[in-house]
């Protein structure tokens, strides 16, 4: 510590709430158990702090009596000078450690906290050999995992398209798969064997050049690390390296969708030689890890990129409490397919690909797997009364995972009496079922209006928030009843209807007893099978018949996200989650406020 951090870690202590007057009565043995030092180190500190006028002090006489130190500098003061220095010197970890101190006064915490804020969204910083285009972010909660083999939300599986690339990338607005990292694929006429063809001179982040051994290393990887995704991994028969950049793929039976398996972010290729590690990934993306620790993840552009090179030079987000509010710089977590952004005011509207829903879990025994049970929380569950009384951005009712399935679907609105009549045959006896949720505010908020939905028939339940963190640990496989989620789908809608019934990191999945399993993989092993998007989309229709019929899945509302940015950033496309490409944006030079010129360094 320096003598201004030793300063105000007395200041916060609770021995200095004794003061009166600015002047408290303290001992050395009290100021060692402050600082975490030595007596002896006590009075070289004193003797500093002295020198740079932040104390007097006047020696106690006799063995252990209190001396008296007099604070001669206003905290608010000393705090203030020392965040914006740390914030200028980019100290992370230290600026979050002081902002979020359990002894900082309120009004001094929101004071830096506005300090804070005015650092968020776009810079220039002005090195010594050329001006760095930075752009800082938010992030309210911490991700659970980047692997590839484990990315359980858009906020990660997001983070993880800027470090790495798959072989294929989808395009939204044509519906169709554009070169990555391959530069071209080609199949057999059933689509049992499908072979691609990389580029040369692709880089990872630690120099060495693509090969085909890092496709295969990435692909069994999700065998052996059990990723969930590992149900992609079995179509594999084989797998053939015909040279550094020609590999094959023998599949046990056909499945033309074989190549959005290389399009997700499960397949994220990562190096073979080098061990994986979630603080250092290396791969082939955009941007390359800088920096990653419990308070922020730095990334800088990767000079070798085979692609064009990002206009950004670094992009930081910054873990920030779950009080913080939206402002012009929040990127969002959820959003439509990808639009230029050209609005001055920075916003764009959207509908999110997936929906809010409930599902029941099978594999647990109780009232839940009676038919009538689920019609009657089917009628508690009115869609259109969550819209009209919770509002926010519950922008249309549900009655498919995709919106536009769900615009022509008849809504009633079903009567309390009508979910009494069904309880009752049911059998229901009075017993408190477990309704699990994801701890955000939306859910939150609609599972409380559940429960007193539910308490007004007579039904009652429990109420079980659980983390991002918990998403894989969560004892809801064995515990709950009940399950309130929403769930969004990728830019590329047909992969991530297949993720949602059989990835075992989705809750559908988890919560379908085998006979459900059976049932939906016999129509899901025909769809891959169908060449043309159209046959596959009668599948998806027939299947969520039957959710709809037997009420496996109670399908809630779409989500409507406003996405914001500074007018200021140019060259915005958002993906199926809101999140901008990095890789296109831009900053306007000599914007107001764009700028923030820094000492070279």
């Amino acid at each position: 510590m320096n003598p201004t951090e030793h300063y105000l870690t007395i200041l916060m202590s609770p021995q200095a709430k004794r003061a009166k007057d600015g002047t408290v009565s303290i001992t050395v043995q009290e100021l060692a158990e402050i600082l975490y030092c030595t007596p002896r180190n006590v009075k070289m500190t004193l003797r500093k702090l002295i020198e740079d006028g932040f104390i007097e002090w006047r020696a106690g006489v006799g063995r252990g009596n209190p001396s008296q130190l007099r604070f001669l500098r206003e905290m608010e003061d000393v705090a203030g000078e020392h965040f914006l220095d740390l914030l200028d010197r980019g100290k992370i970890k230290e600026v979050m450690d002081l902002l979020y101190h359990k002894d900082l006064p309120v009004p001094l915490r929101n004071k830096l906290r506005g300090q804070l804020d005015q650092r968020f969204g776009h810079r220039v910083e002005q090195k010594v050999t050329a001006a760095v285009d930075v752009l800082r972010v938010k992030m309210t909660r911490r991700s659970a995992s980047l692997d590839p083999a484990f990315v359980s939300s858009s906020a990660e599986a997001f983070i993880l398209r800027q470090i790495c690339n798959t072989l294929v990338s989808f395009d939204p607005r044509s519906n169709t798969y554009t070169p990555a990292l391959a530069h071209d694929w080609e199949y057999n006429e059933d689509g049992s064997r499908w072979t691609f063809f990389l580029r040369k001179g692709v880089r990872f982040h630690h120099g060495r050049t693509l090969t085909s051994k890092d496709v295969q290393y990435t692909v069994e990887r999700l065998r052996d690390v059990h990723s969930p995704s590992r149900w992609q991994y079995r179509e594999i028969e084989r797998v053939e390296i015909e040279s550094d950049h020609v590999i094959s793929f023998s599949l046990r039976r056909p499945n033309r969708m074989f190549l959005h398996f290389f399009g997700s972010f499960y397949t994220s290729i990562l190096p073979y030689d080098v061990e994986y590690s979630e603080r250092t990934m290396i791969g082939t993306g955009p941007f390359r890890i800088a920096e990653f620790t419990d308070q922020a993840i730095v990334l800088e552009a990767h000079e070798d990129y085979f692609l064009n090179r990002p206009l950004l030079d670094r992009v930081e987000w910054w873990l920030m409490p779950k009080d913080t509010t939206d402002d012009l710089y929040q990127l969002p977590s959820l959003g439509s397919a990808p639009h230029p952004i050209d609005s001055p005011s920075g916003e764009f509207e959207s509908v999110l690909e997936g929906c809010q829903f409930i599902v029941f879990n099978f594999r647990k025994n109780g009232i839940h797997h009676h038919r009538a049970f689920r019609q009657s929380v089917r009628l508690l569950f009115d869609r259109l009364a969550i819209i009209q009384e919770l509002k926010g951005n519950r922008i249309a009712p549900a009655d498919s995972f995709f919106p536009e399935k769900s615009k022509h679907a008849p809504y009633g609105r079903p009567t309390l009496e009508e979910a009494a009549a069904s309880l009752l045959e049911s059998g229901y006896r009075g017993e408190t079922l477990k309704l699990y949720y994801l701890d955000r505010k939306e859910l939150r908020d609609d599972a409380r209006w559940l429960q007193q939905r539910c308490e007004s028939i007579g039904l009652h339940i429990s109420l079980h928030p659980f983390s991002l963190s918990e998403y894989y640990t969560t004892d809801a496989d064995q515990e709950a009843d009940l399950l309130l989620i929403n769930e969004a789908l990728e830019d590329d809608t047909e992969w991530g209807y297949l993720r949602l019934l059989q990835d075992e990191a989705s809750f559908v999945h988890r919560f379908f007893d085998h006979v459900q399993h059976a049932w939906v993989e016999e129509y899901l092993d025909s769809m891959v099978q169908l060449p043309s998007r159209d046959l596959r989309d009668r599948i998806v229709d027939r299947i969520e018949q039957e959710m709809r019929h037997e009420n496996w899945v109670l399908f809630g509302y779409h989500i409507n996200r406003v996405s914001k940015h500074h007018p200021a950033l140019h060259g915005i496309y958002r993906d199926s989650f809101g999140w901008i490409d990095f890789t296109k944006a831009w900053i306007r030079k000599g914007a107001e406020g764009s700028t923030d010129k820094k000492s070279p360094s």
